[in-house]
């Protein structure tokens, strides 16, 4: 199918599909729901972002009621349960939408903070209790309130098998006794909810289960750390000392916590392979832009075969990058499960990240002194590329990611 131009007409600042190039994979319903998200990024987040990076906060709490009302704070959410699917139902390529659509915002500590929802919800939308799903997951999908996802602990990292933070029951059975930390949590200042990776049994993966801790509990202690990027996205460290919370609040059943956690794991690193694309073409365009502005030595950058080839590099990337993704979008939608997506996307999110730091290095090559300024013309490069290495490491890193490859592929 083919449809019409669509944004920026800077070459290769927008998908293949978006230029109008046939696509395998996006249908009518595709290029409606990619208009709906666009206008409300452009409206609400876009003209703002600047000032909140440089303040330490946006006002995440006024937003999600906004992007509730504009259907794209949880398009993927089931709609008996508050979720609001855009016309044709909700798919993959959807997804692929919305996680590019957001991240256009160009300040990635905005954008993350509405993504965190997809990374902890699923667990009680899949694994939950009616419980569970009426009083937490339906005021979040509503952008009543928000949450988290707690898994990484200051001495782990991705080794989640070593999670330390534990949840011992107490005499009566009726309550957890939460006690442990966790670090590097997106968005902890903004959210009521945490869903949390704590140890209820033997050490391993099969004694970890998923429990949700609101924010507010007495012993809960949330400290904003002082962070390179995401400005806007609060990174923190949460503490838990004998956080009571009641047994109704684990998601699931003891030793499960593993296998809820995974439901969204390849969600998360689609959104974070999707945000690292975007940001690739952001700092293509911005090259672009600015070396059709530029002159130096008589004549514009862009005329320049060097300069020229950087966009060539760039571009190849870019566009390699996105097929790679759409192709498993379409895999998953027809029907590929964990095990069979796993290995290839853990492989992804290297292919983009890399793609991410090739063109974020390019594009302050080409902006010369301008991409160190926090300001004017290099302001978007400057602060994409404070975000490169959150945008590497997250959701798993480099190593991580191909050494998983290979196990899943039983080399």
């Amino acid at each position: 199918m083919q449809h019409a131009p669509f944004g920026s007409n800077v070459p290769y600042a927008e998908p293949a599909w978006y230029r109008g190039t046939p696509t395998p994979y996006y249908e009518a319903k595709h290029a409606v729901f990619r208009e709906k998200v666009r206008a409300f990024v452009d409206e609400h987040l876009v003209p703002y972002v600047d000032e909140w990076d440089e303040k330490g906060r946006c006002p995440i709490e006024e937003l999600r009621l906004k992007a509730f009302s504009a259907e794209v704070l949880c398009p993927w959410a089931p709609e008996e349960l508050g979720g609001t699917p855009p016309a044709g139902g909700w798919d993959e390529l959807m997804f692929i939408i919305w996680a590019d659509e957001f991240s256009r915002c160009g300040a990635g500590g905005v954008a993350i903070l509405f993504f965190i929802t997809y990374m902890s919800l699923p667990h009680i939308l899949v694994f939950g209790s009616d419980h569970l799903k009426d009083t937490i997951a339906r005021p979040i999908t509503a952008g009543k309130t928000g949450m988290a996802i707690t898994l990484t602990e200051p001495h782990g990292g991705s080794d989640l098998a070593n999670i330390k933070t534990t949840a011992a029951k107490t005499a009566d059975g009726k309550h957890y006794v939460i006690n442990g930390s966790k670090k590097f949590i997106t968005g902890g200042q903004c959210v009521g909810y945490f869903s949390t990776l704590v140890r209820t049994g033997d050490p391993g993966l099969k004694g970890l289960s998923m429990i949700v801790i609101p924010a507010d509990a007495p012993g809960v202690t949330i400290t904003k750390l002082t962070a390179t990027g995401w400005w806007s996205g609060n990174t923190t460290l949460i503490t838990f000392e004998d956080v009571h919370v009641p047994v109704d609040m684990l998601i699931g059943q003891e030793g499960m916590g593993f296998m809820v956690m995974a439901t969204a794991m390849n969600g998360e690193r689609l959104i974070g392979c999707m945000g690292s694309v975007r940001a690739a073409r952001t700092f293509l365009e911005q090259a672009i832009t600015y070396a059709r502005e530029r002159k130096t030595f008589g004549k514009k950058l862009s005329e320049s075969q060097v300069i020229r080839h950087k966009f060539a590099q760039m571009a190849r990337r870019v566009e390699a990058a996105q097929s790679v993704m759409e192709g498993l979008a379409f895999a998953m939608m027809k029907g590929a499960g964990p095990a069979d997506i796993g290995g290839p996307m853990a492989l992804a999110k290297v292919e983009c990240t890399q793609a991410l730091e090739y063109c974020a290095r390019e594009a302050s090559q080409v902006l010369g002194g301008n991409s160190f300024i926090r300001g004017g013309k290099g302001q978007l490069v400057e602060r994409l590329a404070r975000e490169v290495r959150v945008s590497v490491v997250g959701g798993g890193s480099e190593e991580v990611m191909l050494d998983l490859a290979m196990r899943m592929s039983k080399i």
